[in-house]
């Protein structure tokens, strides 16, 4: 049944706004984290405590706000571009646009996150390195930009207390940037822009992941916003991958795209619903899904924690604006896959709807070119279904079918209407439905099945909600667009803060944000 939770020299030259930054660790580029350098998250810990709101992810899921520093460095041959206080306004300021840009770096983390992430730099200088920006570009591989960041560190040390971006309090820093004055000149070298690490402690903490991003002299998102998927989540680079998302090719520099909804499900920023061979071979009714609101997940039965393929509804609006098309959007994830290091070794891939006999984009084509295309999606009118035996390429890695099959997809509008098996029901819709009301007794709360109640929230993590002693807190959402409750009821966002209460009628406020709320329950 559904269960809903929260939770290369020639290519190089050729491809200019393709070129990728990279993850280094101890001096080496790599397409993933390794095991013992991945990112974590307690958000159990720390000055904030979070709700649990989901299964935990694979990535590393902070919550809430989270404190970044960025420190600024220019060069004798490159004197800082721009002043401390606009680097400010690019990281956090509401609204940026300064050359183009769609909002603040703080911007898109709290549009992709549906406000559940609050990225807030704090930036420091500009500092003057000891040598000439040249002289770190000449050095082999990454020894030039590890010799700037030791420099940076040292120099800032005095002004900077390093141990409070050190967010959930593990003894290790989450966030710390290194923006430097010109632009990368070289992938691969000197000062490329990258997600690093280093074995620096300072002021009783480890200074392990930081990130280093250039700045040409006008401001641009894409490799702030990439670099810190690499450093804070640990999301790999996605090579053989596309435009579907920030962490594959360099798609939008000014708007870049969003996290694709598989990474954004993992952190809890929307829900998983869980597809079985029971919702396949049985009468359902017909899914309606809105943009970015749900990822659909169906699970390896025989690898539950390695496998699965994911879809969900992408439309080429928004921060998806550069994709060519709109529709499902299916992947195929594998964990025991560490990264995506060749074509056929993908750890992500996408299920191109138009490629019925492959899997993949071209072996040699490391950045997909175009980036994505309309064919890639499922949708009404050109390929509305999906299954083993009209996706023969598209079995499980071990060679098994996988059982799945999507019918009657719909046309990409407003919403998404597609069938999970062949035999659907009319749909109805949630938000029609009649107000349902709200046990207050002090069993567990019992609301409609179409409501999605995610989980009763009693631990000590959750936040300190002032209620009457005979109240209840669940948690819920509205990413579905379930409006319906007892009228009066509080609302609190997942930091504790409050954000309204229900109306008379019992409805959600108009404006709340998509996200994941606690309801306290008369």
């Amino acid at each position: 049944m559904k269960n809903k939770f929260p939770f290369i020299g020639a290519l190089l030259l050729a491809l200019p706004t393709a070129l990728f930054a990279d993850i280094v660790y101890q001096g080496k580029r790599v397409a993933e984290w390794p095991e013992e350098a991945r990112p974590t998250f307690d958000n159990s810990r720390g000055l904030l405590k979070t709700v649990a709101t989901q299964e935990k992810g694979h990535y590393a899921a902070p919550k809430g706000k989270i404190y970044s520093l960025t420190l600024l460095v220019d060069f004798s041959d490159k004197p800082a571009p721009v002043t401390v206080s606009e680097v400010e306004d690019w990281l956090n300021k509401e609204g940026f646009n300064r050359d183009g840009c769609n909002g603040s770096v703080r911007d898109y983390y709290l549009d992709v996150s549906n406000g559940q992430l609050d990225l807030t730099n704090e930036v420091f200088g500009w500092y003057r390195a000891k040598h000439p920006k040249s002289w770190y570009e000449g050095l082999n591989g990454y020894s030039g930009s590890d010799s700037l960041m030791k420099e940076v560190f040292a120099y800032y040390d005095s002004q900077v207390d390093f141990s409070r971006y050190d967010n959930d309090k593990d003894g290790t820093t989450e966030a710390i940037n290194i923006v430097y004055a010109g632009a990368g000149q070289t992938w691969g070298q000197g000062l490329w822009p990258h997600s690093g690490w280093s074995s620096e402690r300072r002021d009783g903490v480890k200074l392990t992941h930081h990130q280093m991003t250039d700045m040409p002299g006008k401001f641009t998102l894409y490799v702030f916003v990439h670099e810190s998927g690499h450093m804070i989540f640990g999301w790999p680079d996605l090579y053989w991958y596309g435009d579907y998302c920030t962490m594959g090719n360099r798609a939008n520099d000014l708007n870049p795209i969003a996290i694709n909804d598989f990474y954004r499900a993992d952190q809890g920023w929307i829900p998983f619903v869980d597809i079985t061979s029971d919702d396949v071979n049985n009468v359902t009714s017909l899914e309606v899904t809105q943009p970015g609101e749900v990822c659909y997940r169906y699970i390896n039965p025989a690898r539950p924690d390695k496998e699965g393929l994911v879809w969900s509804y992408v439309r080429n609006t928004g921060r998806n604006k550069v994709l060519a098309g709109s529709g499902l959007l299916m992947q195929h994830y594998d964990f025991s896959i560490e990264g995506n290091s060749s074509a056929d070794k993908l750890g992500l891939r996408i299920v191109h709807a138009s490629a019925a006999g492959k899997s993949s984009d071209a072996v040699t084509d490391q950045w997909p070119s175009p980036g994505s295309t309309a064919n890639t999606f499922f949708k009404s009118g050109t390929y509305a279904e999906f299954s083993d035996d009209a996706y023969p390429a598209i079995r499980w890695y071990n060679g098994s079918k996988t059982g799945l099959r999507i019918t009657d997809i719909g046309t990409p509008g407003e919403t998404l209407t597609f069938c999970i098996g062949e035999n659907c029901t009319e749909s109805i819709s949630s938000s029609s439905s009649a107000p349902e009301e709200i046990s207050s007794s002090s069993e567990e709360p019992t609301v409609s099945s179409s409501s999605v109640v995610l989980e009763s929230s009693s631990s000590s993590d959750a936040p300190e909600i002032s209620s009457s002693s005979s109240a209840t807190s669940i948690i819920i959402t509205n990413t579905l667009k379930v409006k319906h409750g007892r009228a009066g009821n509080k609302l609190y966002n997942v930091l504790g803060m409050p954000v309204g209460q229900r109306t008379e009628s019992g409805a959600l406020p108009d404006n709340l944000p998509k996200g994941i709320y606690v309801e306290v329950v008369k």
